[in-house]
């Protein structure tokens, strides 16, 4: 035990002593959590900027049906609406405009007042007819022939009258830019409420409405993703990148060697870079927390399920750092090895970002990446508090910190240092 205690004190002092490594353990993920949680904190409320370009005048206002699209479009809070002068150019306008974002235009085309009630009146006699020939077709029988035979001279007449009234279309046009990654979006709700500009323009009414209602689980704010993401990344950097550099920084300063020559043995050298590891873990946990308590309001308690998972991740990831310390005898080569596994790992994984944003093959990758398993279980335990949900990271770093310990124990040749 005492051998433990001089080895947890010999490694904490040296990571005291290392900028960088203070830097990199606490520091960075605490800049990354402020960073992230001041430019992603408010993209629920963000709107998408639009143009609209009234080309339909008269008298030198914009026409009711004009205008009335006009309105229903500003109603939506998505949409930041601007206008465009009737006679400007398109191109030369956006040019000059201060908002690429707004770099999206929609045109309302002259004449487009008269054209919506000329073909509204057109589709409302459509849709008379249709509804006609489908009573004709369910009464069948037991509709009489004197009614059957009125309803199929009226119908004949509401042809006449469908034939007299002129087939125009009416289209608008909505203009973006290359590579606007927000147009997709911007079209689907151009569309949405022309759709229900279209239905209001002949009196129909939806048929079929959607109800909306809220799900009991805990909303995710922006925060909350990120914390645990941030989290469980910085605790694997640690165990493998930082247990790797510091086993190569004793080993060229020769601290290692004189250690072996010493009575300490293998098993409490590892245990004492564990328990480091596990102390940084825990120390990060509680900045993490505190820091996004005190900018942004969050307030979070680890509990024993937590810290539990958190013990097991720095376990696993230390036993990593220190595995790859005793198979890989080059300084440089060992660093090396740590950065190749760690920083693909805290990208790859879904620890920045959500895993529904990620290609399909990226998604089954992240999935296959053991960080994955622990960002996931501590969201599901101090974000939803279902620790129930968290079984599988449980499972998986239960199973990895047995096999990996042993390996650590196993290639650690602590004579050979």
């Amino acid at each position: 035990m005492k051998g433990v205690l001089h080895v947890f004190k010999a490694v904490t002092k040296s990571w005291f002593r290392s900028k960088s490594g203070v830097f990199f353990s606490f520091l960075f993920p605490l800049m990354l959590l402020l960073i992230f949680g001041t430019v992603f904190g408010g993209v629920q409320d963000s709107s998408y900027g639009i143009y609209v370009q009234n080309r339909d005048i008269e008298g030198g206002q914009p026409t009711p049906l004009s205008r009335a699209l006009e309105n229903a479009l500003r109603t939506v809070n998505a949409l930041d609406v601007e206008n465009v002068p009737p006679g400007a150019d398109l191109n030369e306008y956006v040019e000059k405009s201060s908002s690429f974002s707004k770099s999206r235009v929609l045109v309302i085309p002259e004449n487009f007042d008269r054209r919506v009630r000329t073909r509204s009146t057109r589709v409302g006699i459509g849709v008379t007819l249709t509804t006609l020939s489908r009573l004709m077709d369910y009464g069948g029988p037991s509709i009489p022939e004197n009614d059957r035979s009125q309803i199929k001279e009226g119908m004949s007449e509401l042809e006449n009258m469908k034939g007299a009234v002129p087939s125009e279309n009416v289209n608008l046009k909505l203009f973006t830019t290359e590579g606007d990654q927000s147009a997709p979006i911007v079209r689907s709700i151009v569309h949405s409420v022309v759709g229900s500009f279209n239905e209001r323009s002949i009196g129909a009414r939806p048929v079929v409405s959607v109800e909306e209602g809220s799900l009991r689980r805990r909303d995710l704010g922006v925060i909350s993703y990120y914390l645990p993401g941030l989290i469980a990344a910085f605790i694997m950097v640690n165990g493998i990148i930082g247990v790797t550099s510091n086993i190569s920084e004793f080993n060229r300063n020769g601290i290692i060697k004189r250690l072996a020559a010493t009575s300490l043995d293998k098993k409490s050298w590892i245990i004492g870079n564990i328990l480091n590891q596990a102390v940084l873990a825990f120390m990060l946990t509680f900045v993490m927390i505190g820091a996004s308590w005190v900018f942004f309001g969050v307030g979070i308690i680890p509990g024993a399920y937590s810290i539990a998972l958190i013990f097991l991740g720095s376990t696993v990831f230390s036993s990593v750092g220190i595995t790859l310390g005793g198979v890989i005898k080059d300084i440089e080569g060992a660093n090396a090895a740590g950065n190749a596994i760690g920083f693909p790992m805290m990208f790859l994984s879904g620890s920045f970002w959500p895993l529904e944003t990620m290609p399909d093959f990226m998604q089954t990758l992240a999935k296959a990446l053991p960080l994955y398993y622990l960002h996931d279980g501590l969201r599901e335990i101090m974000i939803y508090k279902q620790p129930g949900q968290a079984s599988m990271p449980f499972l998986l770093y239960g199973v990895l910190t047995v096999v990996l310990v042993a390996v650590a124990v196993k290639v650690t040749k602590w004579k050979e240092f």
